[in-house]
């Protein structure tokens, strides 16, 4: 089964961005699939997570959310310890 991490986020959000540039070399080096959903295409989850994009989901677990950000220049040293345990 592959490992996928799946980012909530919607077009012309700079902080979903920024998490999604983070995650990509990060999958390279932890081997997983980045999958991105765009929220606003489906209300269901438009209402969970349209205040908290960009919501990061390994399993069924949220892992980061924009108000764990301490920066959009440092998501990547953010992240690796959350994905680093999917090797």
């Amino acid at each position: 089964m592959a490992r996928v991490v799946t980012v909530f986020s919607k077009e012309g959000c700079h902080l979903c961005e920024a998490v999604i540039a983070a995650l990509r070399p990060l999958s390279s080096r932890y081997g997983f699939e980045v999958r991105v959903l765009d929220i606003v295409e489906d209300r269901k989850l438009h209402d969970l997570y349209s205040l908290r994009v960009p919501v990061v989901k390994v399993a069924d677990e949220v892992i980061f959310e924009a108000r764990d950000m301490k920066s959009p220049t440092d998501c990547e040293a953010q992240l690796e310890p959350l994905v680093s345990r999917l090797a």
